[in-house]
């Protein structure tokens, strides 16, 4: 990784960086948002890590102080994890399917990256994060919405313990279904499974309906030992932004609920 260039933080606590992954071969623009008390002490923070920061981190810093303010979520830190100079929506929604959906998903790209970028991730993020920030690496949550909820559930269920909470919406499309639930069988036989809370999330309208009923029905019927599911089903909800704030408000709630 290369030294990561960034802005000190000014307007509404925020700060960004630039970063360049070896692993990837990509330069990513990571937002960081520190809660109000961070410059006024000494504590470390849970660490809320958003895909497609291009334009879900400006959601997430805008609902979590707000539900930090009422008292439903813990002060944490928001990071955003986005691409720099992308010019056009076709270009970013390249990168993040390369990026975010795995071969043997059958949406994914033939140049996905999959396990390079959760290698950025474990060897490049996660030590920038937790070594200049008062980070805690014990309570990591990951939210992802469509081709980032598909990572989000991939990675809990390949990569036990990287993350501690999950938020995972409009992601059980039939291609995507398949793979997932291919993926919980690789979960139902890993030999160790960390305690984790998932909350997991449809529109009425999404085609990921069906998918969602298989996948919710096969984790309940496994009855994991620590696994904390909450799903949910926004009626006459359509693949879009209402799923995007409304799966961050609820599921902020839930995977913080004590």
């Amino acid at each position: 990784m290369t030294q990561p260039s960034h802005s000190r933080f000014g307007l509404f606590n925020t700060e960004a960086r630039i970063v360049r992954s070896t692993d990837v071969g990509e330069e990513y623009q990571i937002g960081v948002w520190l809660p109000f008390s961070y410059h006024s002490s000494n504590q470390n923070y849970p660490v809320l890590y958003v895909t497609d920061g291009d334009y879900a981190f400006g959601v997430a810093t805008g609902l979590v102080p707000s539900l930090i303010g009422v008292k439903e979520i813990p002060e944490m830190i928001v990071v955003g994890i986005g691409y720099n100079n992308i010019s056009n929506w076709d270009e970013f929604g390249k990168l993040r399917a390369r990026d975010l959906l795995s071969l043997g998903c059958k949406s994914a790209p033939p140049d996905s990256r999959t396990p390079q970028f959760i290698a950025f991730l474990t060897k490049e993020l996660f030590p920038l994060i937790e070594g200049e920030y008062r980070a805690s690496p014990d309570d990591r949550a990951l939210y992802g919405f469509s081709c980032g909820g598909v990572f989000a559930l991939y990675t809990m269920l390949t990569q036990p313990g990287l993350f501690r909470r999950y938020i995972a919406a409009s992601c059980t499309w039939p291609d995507a279904s398949s793979f997932l639930l291919a993926c919980e069988q690789q979960y139902a036989e890993q030999p160790t499974r960390p305690p984790v809370n998932l909350y997991l999330s449809v529109g009425g309208l999404e085609d990921c309906l069906p998918g969602f009923w298989a996948l919710t029905e096969m984790l309940r019927k496994r009855n994991y030992p620590g696994l904390n599911l909450h799903t949910q089903i926004y009626d006459g909800e359509r693949h879009g932004s209402g799923i995007i704030s409304q799966s961050f408000l609820y599921g902020l709630r839930a995977i913080y609920q004590p």
